[in-house]
């Protein structure tokens, strides 16, 4: 397999591996990993793809990178761990907790109820209906779908930035 796949692909099962520990550690210690999640793809993404991108350049480019390069290396990277992790939380919300699921509804029903009267005067009142509708229908496959468009998202906009950092030319 070359580099450019091998590398982003040994990043990503690594990186996908962690974010599935890191549901198990927040499920064991009482705390609602839906909810909790988000927080580590601002740690957990950004440092798989800077490792990703640079052990490609170093080890395999003898140093050098085009941005291009950097940019397909980042993608595999953070595509792998968006949807390894959204394939395991859909299986995991569907098959084997279902409770969870409706534990994360039942809070964030919470949340908008407490806020209702901020939520109605900045969105109205049929649209607060509306929301709150659409939460209490929530599905597995949202929670994934959500989950993968955000990692994608993220990865997406620090790839770009750290493509462009850690791109090196030949000297001319």
């Amino acid at each position: 397999m070359k580099p450019l796949f091998k590398v982003p692909f040994k990043f990503g099962l690594i990186g996908a591996a962690i974010n599935i520990a890191m549901f198990f550690v927040l499920h064991w210690t009482g705390s609602n990993p839906l909810m909790e999640m988000r927080v580590f793809d601002f740690f957990i993404i950004p440092v798989f793809i800077f490792f990703g991108i640079k052990e490609f350049r170093d080890t395999f480019n003898q140093g050098l990178m085009e941005f291009w390069q950097g940019m397909t290396v980042g993608f595999f990277i953070y595509g792998s761990i968006a949807l390894l992790y959204a394939v395991f939380l859909w299986m995991a919300l569907q098959l084997a907790d279902v409770e969870m699921l409706q534990s994360y509804i039942t809070e964030s029903l919470n949340v908008i109820k407490e806020n209702k009267d901020i939520l109605t005067e900045e969105m109205g009142a049929d649209n607060y209906q509306s929301s709150y509708n659409e939460v209490s229908k929530t599905t597995a496959l949202d929670i994934a779908t959500d989950s993968l468009v955000k990692k994608a998202g993220i990865g997406f906009l620090l790839t770009s930035l750290l493509s462009t950092i850690l791109k090196k030319q030949p000297k001319k």
